[in-house]
């Protein structure tokens, strides 16, 4: 008898605690179906995968590590606050709406989590109320910390993070003082202090701000922008800092921001496309540009002038959509490009500096990552929203793709 009420005891008492913890476990995590949406890879062999997944408390966040190269992994753990927040939407609510969650790691110790997350609403707030947050931890995610956004002047959250070095960058915004700025702290510690004396601007009107870092041997670049061109610039100089970069070519051209890819530390690849807010263009631009043209402009002499290289479409459609890791360049020559078609983008690759293209995925990716001129990573998208996404690996600088689980 005594024993079978400390049976209904022990179940009752589990009961209670699984109803009342709405923190997801870590065997719930893995049992679920993981759809990833952010890759960050400190070395080759180190990386790290965030994931969301529709589980018993809505949305909730998962956090992997491998340091093999994708042939094993690891559970991290991941803020719980994170988890209190993405409760307050369904998975599919969250895929499916203007929202962006980026993990970011320098090492095996030091790592970041930020992005736009849901909040409740207060009289005072929009329905659904959307708020940015960035999350860091230093003992390889056992414990995280929120780190204070107001204090940096960047309201308008964390846009991209890298590591370069010694030093953790990000960039980000205030939509208060129109500013945008660019951050650093040794990766070890959460001590921001600005590191440019470039401009820094937001847009004022058209899509979200977009950033993206590029480094090649001892130097990085950096540029900013949305659809309607490129606000910011800036260059890595030898102390740390990031420096005018005295408005690269690609800035006059009119054209909707894209990432920079180094090739070399002399050879730089952009593809462009027409924004349509500048007439006339600068001269250096094809003389069909105005009609919504996507070209690919290359650099020889480290991003101080850039020409045409290759054209890619002739008006917009057909055109090239912008991707975090796109262009990428594993090795000289090799481009890979994602493509927007009538039926979906696809992603595309070129041996030959862009004379021809082939379809290497028949899916749209919303991120890749090179880890070695052979060997890279991407998220494939299988929906039209964040929801339904997979890991998938290439061992041959881009030729083939295949699914990794985790």
């Amino acid at each position: 008898m005594k024993q079978r009420l400390r049976t209904r005891l022990l179940l009752v008492g589990i009961f209670l605690v699984l109803s009342l913890n709405l923190t997801p476990t870590l065997a719930e995590a893995s049992s679920l179906p993981l759809d990833p949406v952010s890759l960050s890879f400190p070395s080759p062999q180190l990386g790290y995968v965030l994931s969301l997944y529709d589980c018993a408390t809505n949305t909730c966040a998962a956090l992997r590590s491998t340091n093999n190269a994708a042939t094993s992994w690891n559970v991290v753990p991941t803020p719980s606050e994170l988890n209190k927040n993405l409760q307050l939407v369904s998975w599919g609510t969250y895929g499916s709406g203007y929202a962006t969650l980026n993990v970011h790691f320098a090492d095996a110790q030091n790592g970041w989590i930020y992005g736009t997350v849901p909040a409740p609403v207060t009289s005072n707030t929009e329905n659904p109320n959307w708020v940015n947050r960035l999350w860091s931890t230093h003992n390889g995610g056992k414990t995280w910390q929120q780190v204070r956004l107001d204090p940096l002047s960047i309201t308008a959250g964390v846009i991209q993070m890298a590591t370069y070095g010694a030093w953790t960058y990000l960039f980000g915004g205030s939509n208060d003082s129109g500013s945008a700025y660019i951050l650093a702290t040794h990766s070890s510690a959460d001590q921001w202090v600005s590191k440019s004396n470039a401009q820094l601007e937001m847009p004022a009107g058209g899509t979200q701000l977009e950033g993206a870092f590029t480094f090649a041997g001892s130097i990085g670049w950096f540029v900013a922008g949305n659809d309607r061109g490129f606000t910011a610039s800036a260059r890595l100089s030898k102390d740390g800092s990031w420096v005018e970069w005295n408005r690269p070519s690609i800035e006059t051209f009119g054209a909707s921001f894209t990432p920079i890819v180094a090739v070399t530390d002399k050879v730089l690849l952009v593809e462009c496309q027409s924004a349509g807010f500048v007439y006339p263009p600068a001269s250096s631009v094809p003389r069909d540009w105005n009609r919504g043209a996507s070209w690919l402009f290359i650099s020889y002499d480290g991003g101080a002038t850039f020409k045409p290289l290759r054209q890619l479409s002739s008006s917009y459609q057909g055109s090239y959509s912008t991707v975090p890791g796109l262009p990428a360049a594993p090795v000289p020559g090799t481009v890979l490009l994602q493509q927007a078609t009538k039926s979906g983008s696809q992603l595309v690759r070129g041996t030959n500096w862009g004379q021809s293209w082939h379809v290497v995925l028949n899916h749209p990716v919303s991120q890749v990552v090179f880890t070695s001129h052979s060997t890279g990573f991407a998220i494939e998208q299988r929906s039209s929203n964040q929801v339904e996404t997979s890991l998938i690996k290439t061992s041959d600088a881009g030729n083939n793709w295949g699914a990794v689980s985790f």
